[in-house]
């Protein structure tokens, strides 16, 4: 068996995904028990595609829980006629307070009625002016309230809207990473680079390229990484790209023919030329 032929088939990466056949699986593992360079191989994968996952993983924000509960609380209250004000309430409709406050029957003069009825205005006059207050306190009370309900609920929409757009992504990037077409080769680097990693994602047909980009430190603020396709030891410019955003797999330029790609540092906005004094990750496709 041509080892390093059969790492570089595609194989390995789909049968780390879960892509292959029971006969194809059965190959892989018998390949894996033979062959140290194979085990090696599907162990690599394994960690470039966890590391992936656990890159890509969104934490919500903390107080999310907090504002949903709340506008749930908020939205429906289940005792809200207990909850209402004494003056707010249902009246009684039983007849029972009438039967129990029975009032006699009264001789009462014309003047003495007139009395009643200006108390009577009176004391309407005090409690209309009590209640205004009490009533336009409690309207701005549920105003507010409102308001601040309204702009959570409008604030969860757009959360949802955010975590709905990445997790599309996300299945995006994962159907391109199970795309067998995809020939992965693994750049790392060397030196001061020592334990950096990348990989790319390279389909011959369709020239696209694909690069997954796993411990690249932040560059400077007026530099930028650029990668590069080598053929005949001459390189092809393949595109800058930025590291710690999202997409974490970024498309790059269509590359025909390529031997090796390289990722140098160079200024802001890349280079015509690679600066090879900045040289920082390499890896030679080996199928070719």
């Amino acid at each position: 068996m041509d080892v390093q032929r059969y790492i570089s088939s595609g194989i390995i990466e789909s049968y780390v995904v879960g892509l292959v056949s029971e006969r194809e699986a059965k190959e892989v593992e018998n390949a894996i028990a033979e062959f140290p360079e194979v085990r090696a191989a599907v162990e690599a994968c394994r960690q470039d595609m966890e590391l992936y996952v656990e890159l890509s993983a969104v934490k919500p924000p903390k107080a999310i829980r907090t504002r949903i509960l709340d506008a749930i609380e908020n939205e429906s209250l289940p005792e809200g006629e207990e909850l209402l004000p004494e003056e707010l309430r249902e009246p009684d409709t039983t007849g029972e307070g009438e039967k129990a406050f029975k009032m006699p029957a009264l001789k009462i003069s014309a003047a003495q009625t007139w009395l009643f009825i200006a108390i009577a205005v009176f004391l309407l006059l005090i409690v209309s002016v009590g209640f205004n207050f009490y009533y336009a306190d409690q309207y701005k009370t549920y105003l507010q309230q409102t308001t601040e309900l309204t702009a959570s609920q409008e604030n969860l929409v757009q959360q949802t809207k955010i975590y709905q757009a990445r997790q599309q992504e996300l299945e995006k990037e994962l159907n391109i990473l199970k795309d067998p077409a995809l020939k992965w080769t693994r750049l790392s680097g060397n030196n001061k680079h020592t334990g950096q990693l990348a990989t790319i994602g390279w389909n011959t047909e369709s020239k696209e390229v694909y690069l997954l980009t796993l411990s690249l430190p932040a560059p400077g603020p007026d530099q930028q990484y650029q990668l590069w396709a080598v053929m005949y030891g001459k390189p092809t410019d393949a595109g800058v790209f930025d590291v710690g955003q999202q997409p974490i797999l970024q498309k790059m330029k269509e590359i025909a023919a390529a031997q090796a790609f390289i990722i140098t540092l160079e200024k802001k906005g890349g280079s015509t030329t690679p600066t090879l004094t900045q040289l920082c990750l390499q890896g030679r496709i080996t199928n070719n």
